[in-house]
């Protein structure tokens, strides 16, 4: 997970401009397109991913990939790497 001794922060527009990686298969995932909050809107739960290599599919929330915060291993300058494998709540 990220250091945050740093007290470094994340704008939506920040993340959406970071690839996302699954650390395990080195596969690109995309972009990140929103952010899911809790009841309490004090934690952000899930990123967004939206599917790739179909314009239509904008429209399709269907089809969205939906990643728990708590895979996240590492936010960078311009990537997210995530642990797919890994169990939430762990």
């Amino acid at each position: 997970m990220r250091d945050n001794s740093n007290d470094q922060f994340f704008t939506l527009s920040d993340l959406r401009q970071m690839e996302v990686i699954d650390i395990n298969k080195g596969k690109r995932l995309g972009f990140v397109s929103d952010v899911i909050f809790d009841d309490d809107l004090t934690r952000i739960e899930y990123i967004v991913i939206p599917p790739q290599n179909n314009f239509l599919s904008i429209f399709r929330k269907k089809d969205e990939l939906l990643i728990s915060w708590d895979k996240i291993r590492t936010i960078g300058i311009d990537v997210i790497l995530i642990d797919a494998l890994k169990e939430d709540n762990e």
